[in-house]
């Protein structure tokens, strides 16, 4: 579970996702990096990148965990990546400044003579065997435990320390399990892991705090995780290996593709999307073909199950964080947060020095991990700290023998005893004062003098509601709440409260100890409310609130227009919503009362999820023509904390049986962006510079996996024509101006057979000349390119207009592209010569430009390109024209070549699509294709059947083989003007743009969609 390094490991990440994506006017979909030949070896690879070569890095394929990143000179990043060998070639071949990275002498040297301090696991002198001597050494409190065997047989063993560890029952008495390498080049996780064992055994007798939890408590010991990779990383040339030694293809050779992950293998939220984990075999985090289809992981779910641990810390590295919490979801947390948060820290005062504590999924989401199976499906509170890298210990003295410029890699902690020790003791803080909670895990016995909070109130300002809920997080060991509230200054009154159960997603685990409790208070519009909550002799901090008085509706409007903000600034003088009358009339005409929450009414505060949205059997959440949330003096790049404030909240609302219909003229636009744009989470201020720590990227989990939009694709400001194509919405008929997006459902990427919670289907559809842009143009059929790096994908056919005096090829083509990076082109030659060429499109689609890629070295990638681009990057090579089209053609275009030139002569042609090592767009679609000699079509197909007489004949000499190729299909994406789900109807337009008409007819459908 590694992530880049910078200033802090928090800050490098969101350096990485801004850089991935701010060149992108579209978001593209990635393809995976090709799975490595059987020769393939890891090996870790430095350079030196600007923003756009980072972007071609990045997108690549590698892992984001696998990437350390620092600043450099001049806005530059010094990147260091761990690649398989026939990947970093490609890359180095397509002109990335990548080297091996070079070790010095005296490291090499080090190297060659073996490590000195760490140790393998089950050979002689191995941890294995110190682990059996330890237990026969200690026969009154260590007991040698053998939990179950790893993929080849070998014994996965570990101690239970406690008095009469032998005769104990496992698991009688409080028990805390400290583990470490799941990923086998983590060397140093062991060492903390075996130190501290014998840290406690050591002082065992002799001190009488470490005596006394001995005594008491149940500590257990497993060094290894991972024995079988863990091992292989002491054979040469896999020091750099990750995941355990499943051998994949069964070929009896274990290589980059082979593996699995046993931080991704776990049941509880197994394979819940692609982001958290992969399913493919050449990953880093592939999940394997099932839950828990790895011994190793069954004999720690086994353990987990047996002993029932309270507490658990499984340690990692390198990215020096101290990670707890929800891993699956993005900025989720939990009741069991508190124990957490008291125990870990904050940024200002880490229990770990130089490691920053986190909610696990605060960046970037994981899923099947252990820590969510430990504490989701057992109630085991559990901590993932992720230890120093290489080169912060390296550096940590420079007197020393060690220095960052010879670490290998970050995984790769100095083999130097003092550096390991030091590492370890800055660690025994925090794994004392978790022993010492064990007992009693609601009262944590924090080393950093934080305390739980016995009952901790959700606050809010403004409530939409006479019957309002409020919620309090209480420990479970105070019993029953009460909940107390005045009314207008006068005498309290109070009720009980219940315990909330949980969402249709989230909200029903990690709540062991804490859970959220909730009560209701009855109010009139307009009075002013104070809460506050009470169990035994614990009260909580009080909060107030006032109720609205124009409320009663059934459907809420939330206008987030944003117009006293700067993007775009307000040039009318307004100080309120512009559009959300014309929705509440709409919704009038619908049958429905409208209520409005105008942000910037309420000083652009969110909507508080119980306090506003709870009120409502549906949310209209408008942003009229907003481009940007943001504030007075923020720049470029940065949006308001409020509009991820309120996209949590609508989360939050849609979990607990909302339903939405979500509109506007760039509404998700930031979130479409996946990384762009950047917001500071906590106060005061907002992000002033996006690359400061203290601000983070706003990413696009929000609109994939509950809007059901997995791409937001800018439509431009082009007035279109929008028709109703599914359920509800059939028969709809409306024109749309102002700025729009096309929007790719999250079903064409995450089946629903596969994936059921993300389900989504199109709603809604642009009236473009021809066909959808992503849907055949005619008939049923037509070729997709598919989504590969590297590839040069060449659709042939040969034509012969030996009796023709001219001839031409046309076809109907859709494309989205790395714009200037990735081209579209037709070649041809006269058969028997290399005389080859591109032929430029009537209608204006190619031009002459040979793009970016070309000075990047497109033509060390694909050297047959030279044949039509100069080694100066002119349009013209060594036997013909550079003729090329990039980017995004706006829906179906059709391509005309004129053949005339081989008039009298048999002519070699190739639709081609070419490809760089980086960024993938939607791909190439290719329909009707037809031949005209003269004012004769001679040829013509539109895929129904087959390929009509073309060929697929793979990249030319020189260009290794793709990864996919063109293929026959129906529909590749599935996209619209709308998308909708169960519940919810994204527009990617702005309604107040339709006529009055228009737009009550469509609301009244997206309503009964909704069931409301």
């Amino acid at each position: 579970m590694e992530a880049p390094q910078m200033t802090t490991a928090r800050w490098a990440t969101a350096c990485a996702l801004s850089i991935v994506t701010a060149a992108a006017a579209v978001m593209p979909g990635i393809a995976p990096a090709a799975a490595a030949p059987t020769d393939d070896t890891l090996g870790v690879y430095v350079g030196t990148f600007d923003a756009a070569q980072f972007q071609k890095l990045r997108d690549s394929g590698i892992d984001t965990e696998e990437t350390a990143v620092t600043a450099a000179a001049d806005g530059k990043l010094t990147v260091e990546a761990i690649l398989g060998t026939s990947q970093a070639q490609a890359l180095i071949k397509g002109g990335l400044p990548l080297t091996a990275k070079r070790v010095s002498a005296k490291a090499k040297a080090k190297a060659a003579a073996g490590p000195t301090v760490f140790r393998p696991y089950n050979t002689k002198g191995g941890i294995r065997e110190e682990l059996v001597a330890t237990a026969a050494a200690n026969p009154r409190i260590a007991k040698l435990e053998t939990i179950g065997e790893s993929v080849n047989g070998v014994p996965i063993q570990g101690i239970k320390l406690t008095k009469d560890a032998r005769t104990v029952k496992d698991g009688r008495r409080p028990a805390v399990l400290y583990m470490g390498t799941q990923h086998a080049r983590e060397w140093i996780t062991p060492e903390m892991t075996r130190r501290l064992m014998h840290y406690f055994i050591d002082g065992y007798g002799k001190d009488k705090t470490i005596t006394k939890l001995v005594d008491t408590t149940e500590l257990w010991f497993f060094p290894v995780s991972n024995v079988d990779g863990y091992d292989f990383t002491f054979t040469p040339g896999h020091r750099q290996w990750r995941k355990n030694l499943r051998d994949n293809n069964g070929d009896g050779v274990i290589t980059t593709g082979d593996g699995v992950d046993i931080n991704r293998n776990f049941p509880e939220k197994w394979g819940y999307d692609n982001e958290g984990s992969s399913d493919k075999p050449v990953s880093e985090t592939y999940r394997g073909t099932k839950p828990a289809s790895e011994p190793e992981t069954r004999a720690f779910d086994g353990l987990f199950r047996r002993v029932g641990f309270e507490f658990m810390i499984n340690y990692h590295s390198a990215a020096e964080l101290l990670l707890y919490g929800v891993g699956w979801q993005v900025d989720t947390p939990s009741p069991d947060d508190e124990i957490s948060v008291a125990l870990a820290g904050d940024d200002a005062h880490s229990a770990i020095p130089g490691y920053d504590p986190d909610l696990s999924a605060e960046l970037y989401p994981t899923n099947g991990e252990t820590d969510g199976q430990a504490q989701v499906r057992y109630g085991t509170i559990s901590f993932t700290p992720e230890m120093s890298t290489c080169s912060t210990a390296s550096d940590l003295d420079p007197a020393d023998a060690w220095n960052a410029a010879d670490c290998e890699s970050i995984f790769t902690f100095p083999d130097d005893e003092k550096l390991i020790q030091d590492e370890f003791a800055k660690n025994i803080p925090f794994a004392l004062s978790v022993a010492k909670s064990a007992k009693d895990p609601a009262n944590p016995v924090s080393s950093v003098g934080r305390t739980t909070p016995d009952l901790k109130a959700d606050p809010f300002t403004v409530s939409y509601g006479t019957k309002q809920q409020v919620a309090v997080t209480a420990k479970r060991s105070l019993g029953p709440v009460t909940l107390h509230y005045s009314i207008n200054g006068g005498r309290a009154k109070t009720t009980g409260t219940k315990e909330w159960r949980g969402g249709e997603r989230y909200g029903d685990g990690m709540d062991k100890y804490f859970a959220e409790l909730r009560g209701t208070v009855s109010a009139k519009p307009g009075d002013r409310v104070k809460v506050w909550f009470t169990a035994r002799r614990a009260s909580s901090a009080s909060f107030q609130y006032q109720v609205e008085r124009k409320i009663g509706g059934d459907v809420l409007v939330l206008a987030a227009e944003d117009v006293t903000g700067i993007s775009p600034a307000s040039t009318d003088g307004a100080t309120s919503a512009r559009y959300a009358d014309e929705y509440v009339a709409s919704l009038r005409k619908a049958g429905k009362k409208a209520d409005v929450y105008d942000l910037d009414t309420h000083g652009g505060e969110a909507p508080h999820p119980l306090g506003v949205l709870s009120h409502y059997k549906a949310v209209v959440w408008e942003t009229g023509d907003d481009v940007i949330p943001r504030r007075t003096g923020q720049p470029g790049g940065t949006l308001s904390r409020a509009a991820v404030q309120t996209e949590l909240a609508v989360r939050d609302y849609l979990n607990e049986g909302g339903k939405l219909l979500y509109a506007g003229q760039n509404a998700g636009l930031a979130e479409g962006t996946n990384g762009s744009y950047f917001y500071q989470p906590e106060g005061p201020g907002e992000c002033l510079d996006r690359t400061s720590p203290a601000c983070l990227p706003l990413v696009n989990d929000f609109q994939q996996y509950y809007l059901g939009v997995n791409t937001y694709v800018d439509g431009g400001t082009d007035t279109h024509p929008v028709n109703g194509t599914n359920g509800r919405f059939t028969g709809f008929k409306g024109t749309q101006s102002g700025h729009s997006a096309l929007l790719l459902s999250t079903a064409s990427f995450l089946p629903p057979a596969e994936f059921p919670q993300f389900a989504s289907v199109p709603v809604l559809a642009y009236e473009l000349p021809g066909a959808q842009p992503y849907s055949p143009y005619d008939g049923a059929w037509y070729l997709w390119s598919g989504q590969a790096d590297a590839s040069y994908k060449r659709l042939t056919k040969t034509v012969d207009l030996s009796a023709a005096t001219a001839g031409r090829l046309k076809f109907q083509t859709s494309f989205d592209t790395e714009a200037a990076w990735d081209f579209v082109f037709v070649e041809a030659h006269e058969v028997g010569t290399d005389n080859w060429t591109t032929l430029p499109d009537a209608n204006g689609l190619t031009d002459t430009s040979t793009g970016d890629s070309c000075p990047e070295g497109i033509a060390g990638l694909h050297p047959f390109v030279a044949h039509y681009q100069g080694a100066d990057c002119s349009s013209t090579g060594t036997t013909g024209t550079w003729n090329a089209a990039s980017g995004n053609s706006g829906g179906w275009k059709e391509f005309d070549a004129d053949l005339s030139a081989y008039a009298g002569k048999k002519v070699e042609l190739s639709i081609s699509y070419m490809t760089d090592w980086g960024t993938q767009g939607l791909g190439v679609f290719v329909d009707s294709p037809r031949i005209e000699a003269g004012t004769t079509v001679v040829d013509q197909t539109s895929f129904e059947i087959d390929l009509g007489g073309w060929s697929v004949a793979g990249p030319p000499e020189g260009t290794s083989p793709n990864g996919n190729d063109w293929e026959r299909s129906q529909q590749a994406f599935e996209s619209g003007a709308a998308i909708a789900t169960a519940d919810t109807v994204y527009a990617g337009f702005g309604l107040e743009t339709l006529t009055a008409t228009q737009r009550d007819d469509l609301i009244r459908r997206a309503l009964k969609h909704l069931k409301v």
